[in-house]
């Protein structure tokens, strides 16, 4: 088998690289599974902030009087208080959450405002703590929104990315024979290294970087590589696996 190496510009498609198909393949997965779990996150606000504001809307604003705080509760961000108030004709008793800085400074007789639903007079919900909720979790949706679109560019980023490094120098890129600069690393992965090739019998300084899984195209101690065409001091050593994908081998 025979190295054909060509020198006009190569048609090269992400897909024959096997390289760059897995790196963006694991950001894809990593963003579909972001986006899965953002938008099901998305799911549950949405019916909190709408069962939150359903309540707020359709109850009324009673005024009551707090009967007891439980202070026991002091690790937590609201404490439960007991109150009475009348709703209607009937006396009715509830315990509310309240938010603890609030509910620190309230005593027995205490007046409280409660919103209660006429369709259940026996249920109530501190005012100022329900709404002071309602009006955070508003918040949550555009949070949630900017999420998914980070996920989505991360996602651009990373095709944008392979094609530049690993496609755009296979494709349009110098194709020549590079001279390590020090014996290579026993490195079962990514890894760069200083090198160097000539052209028109000048010296050309570069980074290089190759893949210890698999074998690079050889020619004795030298390797083949591509020169990016927008940072000619970057270059990628083509491995044999690419070069039998893309056809050079006859």
């Amino acid at each position: 088998m025979q190295l054909a190496i060509p020198h006009a510009p190569r048609p090269v498609s992400l897909r024959q690289v096997p390289g760059a198909v897995r790196r963006v393949s694991i950001v894809a997965g990593a963003c579909v599974a972001g986006v899965l779990i953002v938008g099901l996150i998305a799911q549950v606000s949405v019916r909190w902030v709408t069962e939150e504001a359903r309540y707020i809307a359709g109850a009324d604003v009673i005024s009551g009087s707090v009967v007891r705080v439980d202070r026991s509760k002091n690790d937590r961000s609201t404490w439960p208080v007991s109150v009475i108030y009348a709703f209607g004709s009937s006396q009715q008793s509830a315990t509310v959450e309240v938010e603890a800085a609030r509910a620190e400074q309230l005593g027995k007789g205490a007046p409280i405002e409660l919103l209660v639903r006429p369709d259940a007079p026996g249920i109530a919900r501190e005012k100022a703590t329900i709404e002071a909720q309602a009006g955070r979790g508003s918040f949550v949706l555009p949070v949630l929104g900017i999420a998914i679109v980070a996920a989505l560019l991360v996602l651009v980023r990373e095709l944008q990315r392979a094609m530049r490094r690993e496609v755009e120098p296979l494709r349009t890129g110098l194709l020549v024979w590079l001279t390590p600069d020090s014996p290579l690393p026993e490195i079962a992965g990514p890894f760069s290294f200083a090198a160097h090739y000539f052209r028109d019998d000048v010296k050309k300084p570069v980074v290089a970087r190759a893949d210890g899984r698999r074998r690079p195209v050889k020619n004795g101690e030298k390797l083949l590589a591509a020169v990016a065409p927008r940072e000619p001091t970057w270059v990628r050593v083509v491995d044999e696996e690419v070069a039998t994908s893309l056809g050079w081998y006859r």
